[in-house]
């Protein structure tokens, strides 16, 4: 199962302007393809595979410890700066893993999750609580504003722990401007790919050390600083509390720190591809 919000026909994303992303969805077939073949190779193994096991002390024929019901899974995070499309691109790629138009290739659906960072960031609530509330709150989106320990461990329990079947995770509300939690299931028996899309995955500080890791694959969409900051800054308006000129002046005071710390990361990644924005 994918999001509710692609299921059925053809989702109209796919008639969205996309460009690397048909090639990161061959990508992600075929890792999974051969993570198929694999697990396929452990279910059944060979008659020497099971010898050799039978003659250590210690082994066990690994079709003993495999679950066969659990699909391979594959975790991939989308990086880019404030305004990249990230969110955009995200939905593009699991609508493109999630379609069957490709069946006449012999290509059918992979059951995928997005995972939204935003998703993690700390309640306003959480940051009233701060004893520089006025200052974290203005700054809002930058790395240490998130709630990274909780995206760490949702993120394990997904890669690391194979008995847990169900992970609930939150989203983001913009019309509240807090998190929603529960707004994202994973499903263990139906998802073979989660799409975690973000900022600040690749990065290495304010807790978030470390959390590469956590990912198989990792693509950073590449775009130019001035453009999205322009786009953030029509985008912003709608943010209640303040004017026009408020939005730009902050765009340029947090959001460009922001883009610059996420840019540090960018030789981290796998794949960095070039983004057409959202």
């Amino acid at each position: 199962m994918a999001n509710s919000a692609l299921t059925g026909s053809p989702s109209p994303l796919l008639h969205s302007t996309v460009s690397w992303e048909p090639k990161v969805a061959k990508i992600i077939r075929d890792r999974i393809r051969e993570r198929d073949a694999q697990t396929t190779m452990m279910d059944h193994p060979t008659t020497d595979t099971l010898s050799s096991s039978v003659e250590s002390d210690d082994a066990r024929p690994i079709a003993m410890t495999t679950q066969t019901d659990i699909p391979p899974l594959l975790v991939v995070g989308l990086i880019g700066i404030p305004g990249s499309g990230k969110s955009t691109s995200a939905l593009i790629l699991s609508a493109l893993l999630d379609s069957n138009q490709e069946e006449d290739e012999g290509e059918s659906s992979i059951g995928n999750v997005i995972v939204p960072m935003d998703g993690y960031h700390y309640p306003l609530a959480t940051l009233r609580s701060f004893p520089n509330a006025d200052e974290v709150i203005y700054r809002r989106g930058a790395p240490d504003t998130f709630d990274s320990k909780s995206l760490r461990n949702d993120l394990q329990r997904i890669k690391q722990q194979d008995d847990i079947m169900e992970v609930t995770m939150p989203g983001f509300n913009h019309a509240k401007g807090d998190p929603e939690p529960g707004a994202h299931t994973f499903l263990r028996n139906e998802h073979s790919v989660v799409i975690c899309e973000g900022l600040y995955l690749l990065h290495d500080s304010d807790g978030w050390d470390g959390m590469e890791d956590l990912f198989d694959f990792t693509v950073f969409l590449d775009s130019d600083i001035d453009d999205c900051i322009a786009r953030l800054k029509e985008r912003n308006k709608c943010i209640p509390g303040y004017t026009a000129e408020e939005i730009a002046i902050r765009c340029d005071a947090v959001d460009r720190v922001n883009a610059q710390t996420v840019l540090r990361s960018k030789i981290k990644a796998d794949l960095v591809v070039n983004s057409v924005g959202s």
